[in-house]
């Protein structure tokens, strides 16, 4: 066995926990090169920063040296009264929960998210209650940021939604009916109805208020 197949076999034996692949294949550009970009100059770099935050760097040092704007990603930060979180008995090991909520966080789309609803399902079996929240919470979020909301809580009987886009909410303003309207330059009211105050009930309100975006 050379040397090279020995380092390529220590690697899949050490690296064994969920979202590993990424590590075995820093470590198999190591062994082989791959140039400087992506070679063993700077994957320490990469495992630094994260493999998502050194692409995007990248991706905003090219289109600097092009002359064009930096391309920023939206986020979205959700506190309503719901039990969003993956159980410890569901999820076991605090290195693999941390994996599965950072690559939650970077699903961008819904048929992404049902891929990884089904990943999960494989993976750890059918989702609990607490971990199905935390799965609509990311439509919601996934939603939200197509209307260029940043922010959604709850203020008494209504769910405050925090706007970067005076366009995009002027737009959902006009597609939503009276409970919804614009208060200020940030900020946009959504009135709960009593029969709404349900977890469940609240979800689907807010899912089908921030669902309107087709034929846009």
């Amino acid at each position: 066995m050379t040397p090279e197949a020995s380092r390529r076999l220590k690697a899949i034996e050490e690296f064994t926990e969920l979202g590993a692949g990424f590590k075995i294949a820093l470590r198999d550009l190591e062994i082989r090169g791959a140039g400087n970009i992506l070679g063993s100059q700077q994957s320490g770099h990469i495992a630094a920063v994260g493999y998502e935050l050194y692409c995007q760097l990248l991706e905003n040092s090219v289109r600097q040296l092009k002359q064009l704007p930096a391309k920023t990603s939206l986020e979205v930060n959700i506190d309503l009264p719901w039990p969003a979180y993956l159980p410890h008995d569901y999820v076991p090991g605090a290195k693999q929960r941390l994996e599965v909520y950072r690559r939650l966080a970077r699903v961008r789309d819904a048929a992404k998210l049902d891929d990884f609803r089904q990943e999960l399902r494989d993976r750890y079996g059918p989702p609990p209650e607490t971990a199905e929240w935390l799965l609509r919470q990311a439509e919601l979020r996934i939603s939200a940021a197509k209307w260029g909301v940043t922010n959604i809580h709850r203020i008494g009987k209504d769910v405050v939604l925090t706007y970067r886009s005076k366009r995009l909410i002027q737009k959902l303003a006009e597609r939503a009916d009276e409970r919804f309207r614009i208060v200020d330059e940030k900020s946009a009211y959504y009135r709960v109805r009593s029969s709404d105050e349900e977890p469940l009930k609240l979800y689907g309100a807010l899912k089908a208020l921030l669902g309107r975006m087709s034929g846009d």
